[in-house]
């Protein structure tokens, strides 16, 4: 077999094998060659005996001779769509891979949901067209014609392609998703110097709310966008300083204060990673580092449950 299809379940679930289909190839070739030495082998057989005439030349005539040389070229094309699918499998095994490495670490760093934090029944996933419990190339009959071997291998392939499709699709839109989802630390190798929640501020002394992670560094420290999106605010503020806040739908905003110089305006479209700003002090500021925060619905939430690695 050239390719082995399990499961249509969600797709950190799915699981995509690629199969060599050398063997495949190898072992339909020689069935098929078999067959065609087999029939002409009973043609000869059957075929009524010829003396030849003194003197003349003896030539042999197939009229199959047409047919095997065009059932032989159909199907080297169909070895070359199986290895150029066996070869679209892998990669996209490598893809979804590296889909369940994403999601594997997000989990490390959500921690458990409250006791009495509101549940809810919303559920997701991608949607698969569902391609069964297995989905194979099979070996056709051993009865069966040539031509009956060709279609099949062409039916089934058919099918695979389709299937292989129905899975890009689905992986296509699961990593943009993740591109639009902030979990990339936008501080590399910095101290994480206040956390999110209640706490002594710094300025009076007295309890208040901190609404999101500061991360100490030094002064022009690159600051990177946790996830792509659209700036929808670059600007002063009288507390947050020079701030830029990023839309990422789905009521996602990530918003970085204190930047001491920005790289992007309202309008921009941003990717996850990109150099945006720069670590400064300014606002109400004690020292350089940077105040990130995530907003979902216009609420404050812990970026930590976002970030990974941040826990």
């Amino acid at each position: 077999m050239a390719f082995v299809i399990h499961s249509a379940k969600a797709l950190t679930q799915s699981k995509v094998r690629a199969i060599h289909g050398r063997t495949l190839v190898v072992g339909v070739a020689a069935a098929m060659l078999l067959t065609l030495a087999g029939g002409v082998w009973i043609g000869y057989g059957l075929a009524p005996s010829v003396t030849p005439v003194p003197d003349e030349p003896v030539v042999q005539t197939t009229d199959s001779a047409p047919e095997e040389r065009f059932m032989i070229d159909k199907l080297g094309k169909l070895s070359g769509r199986l290895f150029q699918l066996e070869s679209e499998a892998e990669t996209l095994a490598e893809r979804i891979g590296v889909i369940n490495a994403f999601e594997k670490h997000l989990k490390k760093s959500v921690p458990p949901v409250e006791q009495n934090a509101p549940k809810d029944d919303s559920l997701g996933g991608p949607m698969i067209p569902p391609v069964g419990d297995r989905l194979s190339l099979e070996a056709p009959p051993e009865d069966a014609t040539p031509t009956e071997t060709v279609a099949s291998i062409e039916r089934q392939l058919e099918a695979l392609d389709a299937a292989l499709d129905a899975i890009d699709s689905a992986t296509t839109r699961r990593q943009f998703a993740h591109m639009l989802f902030p979990s990339r630390i936008p501080v590399r190798d910095a101290r994480r110097s206040s956390g999110f929640g209640n706490r002594y501020d710094p300025f009076t002394g007295k309890r208040a709310f901190h609404s999101g992670l500061d991360f100490a560094a030094p002064i022009g420290t690159p600051i990177y966008a946790s996830a792509g999106g659209k700036v929808i605010k670059a600007g002063w503020n009288h507390d947050y300083g020079y701030k830029i806040e990023i839309d990422h739908g789905n009521g996602l905003v990530s918003r970085y204060a204190h930047t001491s110089k920005m790289y992007v305006k309202p309008g921009d479209i941003v990717k996850p990673g990109q150099h945006i700003a720069d670590v400064g002090s300014t606002g109400r500021s004690t020292g350089p580092h940077l105040h990130f925060e995530i907003l979902e619905n216009g609420q404050f939430v812990n970026p930590a449950h976002y970030l990974i690695g941040a826990s």
